[in-house]
């Protein structure tokens, strides 16, 4: 990240910034800096910057020209201007939209940032017009620059660029990002001024420390500040993924949307039997992976067993770098006529389950970037429904398909290496395999390959190499990330 700052005090920027954690970054490389005097630019000997205001009144106004000089300075040698663009410049001011976490993690996904720092009683509106792209406050409150502001900024921008906060820092990374305020903090010694440190945090019980915080954290957030608590929107991720890789998709953007996310193994047949309502305050992630460019079908029926009252959802369709076709269509139908209203979807690649070489090594760091984006946009939207309320996005594709044949996979059971452990009749997510027997029931089967992955013997096989051949000559290029 290159963090441009067009301002009459440049120390003052410069003292902020290359100090602690920022500071740090800088020297590792992490963000750079540079600031840039606008006095540089004036057209007198004595390099004012500032007339008096037209119309009269107190104060001066800092004029265009230098302004427009010292912007142009950076921009010339810009990123942006290398591919044709305009470089994003904030200028920050009371009239501005309020900063906040999405904001930061927004700011933070760009390459390069320009910051117009004004003072006197402000900047021409000619030039910003001309050259500022967002209009930011850090608050309801005026100050005697936008320096102090401008640092404010940087600092929480960079603590979303990789690499500028360690692991000790990094618990820390998005303290707001459920709209909840911290949770309480405590160190050595264990007793002070008769003061104990509460008893769970010393048990080592990682599962109740957790649900501690986040207990503490709603608590404090409802004393102090619950106007943040009336924003906070619980997060459930609903999941079909027999061999794993939609829920590490799924796991990876949850991430980017909260702390405490909540989990529905929609794999196994007993959660998929039980209703699950959900608020107009919550927000659903439903995700399933790609079967011949269709969601997978189950004897219940995929997402079937939810039930939403207005609630937002994001869609997700894993594939195996061929296509997702119909799918993300078929789980908007399916969700929209059960209450809820489906604000954005991706469909990201995941490892093949028939080739070890199609989407191998996907989701990977470039695939990183754009769930962060995404993300984004998921919280951005979220925000902007609080005013004007939510609206359904499109989505390509038939939303109630004709059923393909699918190619039969040829599969084998091997007894001598079976120990009758029964986790592969247990965990067959449409239960087609005999208690009795252990055989696999053609009619049932949707050749998920979930009892070949979790049978430790190796007891269960498959041949897809028909399948495979047909993928693999194909479908090898690597397909990029679709969101929506």
């Amino acid at each position: 990240m290159n963090f441009h700052v067009l301002t009459l005090f440049p120390q003052m920027i410069e003292n902020t910034v290359n100090t602690s954690i920022t500071g740090r970054a800088v020297k590792n490389e992490k963000i750079t800096l540079q600031t840039v005097n606008i006095r540089d630019f004036a057209d007198n000997k004595h390099m004012r910057v500032d007339d008096y205001p037209y119309g009269g009144g107190a104060g001066m106004v800092m004029q265009p020209e230098p302004v427009y000089r010292a912007y142009e300075s950076v921009k010339t040698h810009s990123l942006a201007a290398a591919q044709g663009k305009r470089p994003r410049c904030i200028y920050l001011t009371p009239q501005g939209k309020v900063f906040n976490q999405t904001m930061a993690e927004e700011f933070a996904l760009e390459e390069e940032l320009i910051f117009l720092c004004g003072h006197y009683e402000g900047i021409d509106e000619r030039v910003l017009e001309e050259i500022v792209t967002d209009y930011v406050s850090i608050g309801d409150y005026v100050l005697t620059g936008g320096e102090l502001a401008a640092c404010v900024m940087i600092d929480a921008i960079s603590r979303f660029v990789p690499g500028v906060l360690n692991n000790e820092e990094s618990s820390q990374f998005e303290s707001m990002q459920d709209n909840l305020l911290e949770y309480p903090h405590y160190t050595r010694p264990e007793t002070w001024h008769g003061k104990q440190v509460p008893q769970v945090l010393l048990g080592g019980a990682h599962d109740k420390i957790g649900q501690w915080r986040f207990e503490e954290s709603v608590k404090r957030t409802r004393e102090r500040r619950p106007d943040l608590l009336e924003q906070n929107r619980p997060v459930t991720v609903a999941y079909f993924s027999p061999t794993e890789g939609t829920r590490r998709a799924a796991e990876l953007l949850a991430k980017g949307l909260t702390q405490n996310p909540t989990y529905l193994d929609l794999t196994r047949r007993k959660f998929r039997k039980q209703i699950r309502n959900f608020q107009e305050q919550e927000l659903l992630v439903a995700a399933a992976p790609v079967y011949g460019g269709q969601l997978p079908r189950v004897e219940e029926g995929l997402f079937t067993n939810l039930r939403g009252n207005r609630t937002p959802c994001v869609l997700m369709a894993a594939y195996g770098n061929r296509h997702y076709d119909d799918t993300l269509a078929q789980m908007k139908e399916i969700l929209s006529n059960q209450g809820f209203l489906c604000i954005g979807a991706i469909a990201p690649v995941i490892p093949h389950i028939y080739s070890e070489k199609l989407g191998v090594g996907r989701p990977d760091e470039t695939d990183g970037e754009i769930f962060r984006k995404f993300s984004v946009l998921i919280k951005k939207r979220i925000q902007e429904a609080e005013q004007e309320g939510f609206t359904e996005i499109f989505l390509p594709g038939n939303p109630k398909p004709e059923p393909k044949i699918m190619k039969p996979v040829e599969k084998q059971f091997i007894k001598e290496k079976c120990t009758n452990c029964q986790a592969c009749v247990q965990k067959c997510p449409v239960n087609a395999i005999s208690r009795e027997t252990l055989e696999i029931a053609p009619e049932k089967c949707i050749s998920c390959m979930r009892c070949v992955k979790i049978c430790k013997t190796g007891a269960r096989e498959f041949d897809a190499s028909l399948v495979r051949q047909y993928l693999e000559s194909n479908y090898s290029v690597p397909r990029e990330i679709e969101y929506f």
